[in-house]
């Protein structure tokens, strides 16, 4: 039983080494503020890379700014495990680019925040911990 335990853990921490830059796990001490007011049934998940995904679960909605490019968008194919980790397509995961003032400003990204600009053209702030 202890092999099968130890073998199982070994697979999972290889696929985590793979696929690094597709998982996202949840960061509960990360905040999002929009229009300088504290979101505070949003979840944050970041990867690797420090790509940022905020899930809205009143709306069911996801935004994901990726650092390679630093566009906010909706990603086309997400799985998740809601509250723990979601998994994206690829490395460079596709995402639907957001329409309206959002859809065309990159974001600010650091290793502790992202700024970003949503749909209806407020502002969003993502603090990282």
């Amino acid at each position: 039983m202890k092999k099968i335990l130890f073998f199982l853990a070994l697979v999972l921490i290889v696929i985590g080494v793979m696929f690094r830059q597709r998982i996202f796990v949840r960061d509960p001490l990360g905040k999002v503020e929009r229009s300088g007011v504290e979101q505070n049934g949003a979840r944050l998940y970041i990867n690797y890379a420090n790509d940022v995904l905020v899930e809205d679960p009143a709306t069911h909605r996801f935004l994901l700014v990726q650092n390679w490019n630093a566009m906010p968008g909706v990603p086309q194919h997400l799985f998740c495990l809601t509250g723990l980790m979601c998994w994206t397509d690829a490395d460079k995961a596709t995402v639907f680019p957001m329409e309206g003032a959002g859809g065309r400003a990159p974001a600010v990204m650091s290793a502790k925040e992202v700024t970003l600009v949503d749909e209806s053209g407020a502002p969003i702030k993502v603090t990282l911990r």
